[in-house]
């Protein structure tokens, strides 16, 4: 939707020139008048956007990103269309403004991963990064801005025409919307030094108690068994065929206490979670690797870093990963003859 309405937009004039701005502001032998167009495909590839000239050669790609992960294509494969070109190319990406740093550096692993070289270009107004590439004859340049700057400078340009402003508003609006609910990425202090958060979770949970408690002693309300468990959110799960599983989510308590995370592993004293079974197989590697344990009221906890600065699917693929290590380290836990099912305690 956002792609539809910035290309119906860019059909504007007074548009159109303040996206060019922006563009020569990273190459300025690009042609006095592009075109923007969507749904075109080549060699398989479809970028969000083209900038073709008068004679429908692209000079521009635009990749419009909000909370999605890089495709395969992108942006090797974008790149290489636009370096068969000899004149000046580019790629833009437009982000939020949360990623405008975890992109880049997923971006730039890519280039890395595909062993193409890049130079570091002075960023121009409006843009947040932009590197040459050594891609064939055309050596196209990969940028990144976010939806901010873009806009910003679409505004610039539409100021006296009402209509056309009406237009940006709704796709700012649009923007802001879908911004508001993407993934920013941990910082280091937000995981492991600004306890303020599980601290104000737990206050949050005792007041919860405290009413739900104070209203039942007045005949206010009624208690149903099992409505408020504790102080965590997250649930149960078995490691493959050893019938042996743990609690896994987010414990403020643990968090508050040790200072390491968020997320966290807990294998009970029960059979199910067999927590001395697991403690005697796991202290040693986890000592060996770098991961904090603990015994927490008998039970055996394990925290689960999170990677900082990264995006959400590398922070999900790193947890599994180290999920993977543990059920490997626990595959010489004995089977039980039985199956046993977990009850939340």
């Amino acid at each position: 939707m956002a792609t539809l309405a910035l290309e119906f937009v860019l059909n504007i004039e007074a548009a159109r020139n303040g996206m060019m701005k922006l563009l020569r502001g990273v190459v300025p032998q690009l042609p006095p008048r592009l075109w923007f167009r969507t749904q075109q495909i080549e060699d398989g590839s479809r970028p969000d956007m083209w900038g073709n000239d008068a004679e429908g050669k692209p000079h521009v790609f635009v990749e419009n990103k909000f909370w999605a992960g890089l495709t395969e294509n992108q942006p090797i494969s974008y790149l290489r269309i636009l370096a068969e070109r000899t004149c000046p190319t580019i790629l833009l990406v437009i982000v939020p403004e949360a990623r405008k740093e975890t992109v880049w550096s997923e971006l730039k692993r890519k280039l890395d991963d595909s062993l193409i070289s890049t130079t570091e270009k002075n960023v121009s107004a409006g843009i947040v990064h932009n590197v040459t590439t050594n891609i064939g004859p055309g050596c196209p340049i990969l940028a990144l801005t976010s939806w901010k700057n873009v806009l910003s400078f679409l505004m610039d340009e539409v100021a006296d025409d009402r209509s056309a402003s009406s237009d940006l508003l709704q796709l700012r609006a649009l923007c802001e919307a879908v911004e508001s609910d993407a993934f920013v990425p941990f910082s280091s202090g937000e995981v492991s030094s600004n306890l303020r958060t599980p601290a104000l979770a737990l206050q949050l949970i005792s007041i919860v108690q405290a009413v739900v408690q104070k209203a039942a002693d007045a005949k206010v309300l009624t208690l149903v068994h099992g409505s408020f468990t504790a102080p965590r959110i997250g649930r149960y799960a078995g490691f493959n065929d050893r019938n042996c599983g743990m609690w896994l989510g987010i414990d403020f308590t643990l968090w508050k206490k040790y200072e390491r995370s968020p997320l966290w592993l807990s294998f009970s004293t029960t059979e199910w979670g067999r927590a001395h079974e697991v403690q005697a197989l796991l202290e040693p590697w986890a000592e060996k690797n770098g991961v904090f344990t603990a015994s927490q009221h008998d039970d055996f906890i394990v925290a689960m870093d999170l990677p900082v600065g990264e995006e959400k699917d590398t922070v999900v693929s790193a947890v599994v990963k180290r999920l993977k290590q543990i059920a490997d380290v626990l595959t010489t836990l004995k089977p039980q003859e039985k199956k046993v099912i977990p009850v939340e305690r």
